[in-house]
């Protein structure tokens, strides 16, 4: 499997973990000092993890597209693409859409979540 492959599918893995509540996932991903950035501000890892956990998050489904990946060093790269996402508000199901950007750093053979930023478009 190639670093893109790899990268593409764990970007995706991340977003299945937020719309299911699966805070485990980005307990093991997510590294210490990481950082997301988004219209909510700037949050840790102290703050993702516990809200992802209670699952109050209303995505409903998470389509990524036109992702690419630059491979910064051996152990560091991002990913780029738009997310089109489909979630419950005020008990109505809306459809928006994101750009984003994760930068992930590859430490004992696992890549770990370093940065996190998306913007809604």
């Amino acid at each position: 499997m190639t670093i893109a492959t790899e990268l593409k599918d764990l970007e995706k893995e991340m977003w299945r973990a937020n719309r299911e509540g699966d805070g485990d996932f980005y307990e093991r991903v997510v590294r210490e000092d990481a950082l997301t950035v988004s219209k909510h501000g700037v949050a840790g890892k102290a703050d993702i993890v516990p809200n992802v956990t209670k699952n109050e998050n209303p995505f409903l489904k998470t389509d990524l597209s036109h992702l690419k990946v630059v491979q910064i060093s051996e152990d560091s790269a991002l990913v780029t693409y738009k997310a089109t996402v489909t979630a419950l508000i005020d008990d109505e199901q809306q459809k928006f859409q994101v750009l984003a950007t994760s930068v992930y750093a590859r430490e004992d053979d696992e890549w770990r979540s370093v940065f996190h930023q998306q913007t809604e478009v």
